[in-house]
């Protein structure tokens, strides 16, 4: 899904407090660093805000790039092994590299038999080129980018059939990795220097995996949606939001679910520190409920918002910055009547208390 053109907005010109928060809070208008619209994906490496996209042509391509806070190229590079490759995750570690989580197709063996030459055609009859045929995008694969757009390392798991990633987690040990293969969701580990662990599937097509965070032993604490039963814990609505704990092994040790009567919940995007954002659709009524948890999945602070349920989020410093798409007027919040689905992001502090609202009329989310 197309969302770096939502967040290339100037987060870091944005001057948020911890101050008491007011009782109606007016909306000021949003920055755009600069418009993005081919990029698919966006993190921060040092001061350079970097963004992803994947291009076609004789074969898809990533393509990678640095931008200046004042959305000015830095570097861009073209990741181009001669196959096919597509990004669909990044995340960035502690030196500043970008590692990029997708798919590629395995590369075709050049034909090194003689050369030979073409047969009589006296009658002058056209014969159509032959198009190569393609390899299937079957090779799980992470990059690792440096800061300044050098492509440090690429590394490959084939697998049966195309995977798709949802999202990846970087810590020193190794990476992280959620997704959907064969319609079963999983998870699996990559170390820091390229190994593989074993690919784990959590549950079935019922449930999805659509965040993870890696934590310092490696295990990874994983967020999702699911309407069957998990660690023994059934379900509750239609379909309820799911905070997993799985140890290295890939054993389930933890299940935690967020459930409402007849609601069909999910978590989508997920925080270090455990600031999680999701959908919640109760008949037509649409919200995204941001929540702090800790360590034990355990509700700090939550808010509801009136959404078109689609949201992210992102926290530093004790505040929480949440995106979403907003398409009605929100209570508590003055100057914000979305006549079509807008952008729209909240400051919130410690406690979950909105402090400021921005919006930015001209983009849609997603």
């Amino acid at each position: 899904m197309k969302r770096v053109a939502v967040l290339l907005i100037v987060l870091l010109g944005i001057t948020a407090s911890a101050d008491a928060a007011p009782k109606t809070i007016s909306v000021k208008k949003l920055l755009v660093v600069a418009p993005a619209p081919g990029a698919e994906g966006l993190v921060i490496s040092g001061k350079t805000l970097v963004t992803y996209s994947n291009t076609s042509g004789i074969n898809s391509n990533v393509v990678v790039t640095g931008l200046d806070s004042n959305g000015a190229t830095l570097w861009q590079k073209t990741i181009d092994s001669g196959a096919d490759e597509i990004a669909l995750a990044a995340s960035v570690d502690s030196n500043g590299d970008i590692w990029l989580a997708g798919d590629s197709a395995a590369l075709t063996p050049s034909d090194t038999a003689t050369t030979q030459l073409p047969p009589d055609n006296p009658d002058g009859v056209i014969v159509e080129p032959q198009s190569s045929i393609r390899n299937d995008m079957n090779q799980l694969t992470v990059w690792k980018v440096s800061p300044i757009g050098e492509l440090i390392a690429t590394y490959t798991l084939t697998q049966k059939t195309p995977p798709l990633v949802n999202a990846i987690s970087i810590n020193a040990s190794g990476a992280s990795i959620v997704g959907q293969i064969a319609d079963k969701p999983y998870v699996i580990s990559v170390s820091a220097t390229g190994t593989f662990g074993k690919l784990i599937n959590v549950g079935t097509s019922k449930t999805q995996l659509n965040a993870v965070i890696r934590n310092s032993d490696g295990s990874a604490s994983v967020f999702g949606s699911s309407s069957e039963t998990l660690g023994g814990k059934k379900n509750a609505g239609i379909r309820d939001g799911v905070l997993l704990k799985i140890n290295k092994a890939g054993a389930i040790t933890s299940v935690v679910r967020s459930s409402a009567s007849k609601a069909v919940r999910s978590w989508n995007s997920s925080d270090p520190s455990l600031v999680l954002t999701g959908s919640i659709k109760t008949g037509k009524k649409n919200e995204s409920a941001f929540t702090k948890f800790t360590s034990a999945f355990v509700p700090s602070w939550t808010i509801r918002i009136p959404s078109n349920g689609i949201s992210l989020v992102t926290s530093a410093g004790g505040i929480t910055y949440g995106v979403m798409g907003s398409n009605t007027v929100i209570p508590g919040i003055s100057g914000w009547k979305p006549t079509s689905t807008q952008l729209l992001l909240l400051i919130l502090d410690g406690k979950g208390l909105v402090t400021s609202a921005y919006g930015a009329t001209e983009l849609s989310f997603p």
